[in-house]
């Protein structure tokens, strides 16, 4: 088992957190408090999942809830693209971050998937 902080995947959610946090700063007010801040929370939610996928037994659970997070990244994104609190050139680096992000979390996937025993009936 590598350590976390190693892993490709770690590191690009890492920034991506980081990410999240600076756009959320700058948001006008009446968006950083709902949506920065739930996205914000998703961005966590995905980073403590590369951690504990990193960790389990079970990493299977752990990539399906990431893959999901990332879902809710891409459209809190595109709420706040089409609601002006980001602009073109941040979604665009955003969205760049999180194809990157999905790409990594389906190979690991499909890694995991080929590991575990196939149980014949």
């Amino acid at each position: 088992m590598a350590q976390v902080r190693n892993l490709p995947l770690y590191s690009s959610v890492y920034v991506l957190v980081r990410e999240t946090y600076r756009l959320k700063t700058k948001l006008p007010k009446s968006l950083k408090h709902e949506v920065g801040s739930e996205l914000f929370a998703s961005a966590i939610k995905i980073l403590k999942c590369v951690v504990l996928a990193n960790r389990s037994e079970d990493k299977g659970r752990f990539l399906s809830r990431l893959v999901l997070e990332l879902e809710v990244q891409w459209v809190l994104h595109r709420l706040l693209f089409d609601l002006r609190g980001i602009s073109e050139g941040e979604f665009r680096v955003v969205s760049e971050r999180l194809t990157e992000i999905g790409k990594q979390s389906r190979a690991w996937q499909k890694w995991d998937k080929s590991k575990r025993p196939v149980l014949k009936l």
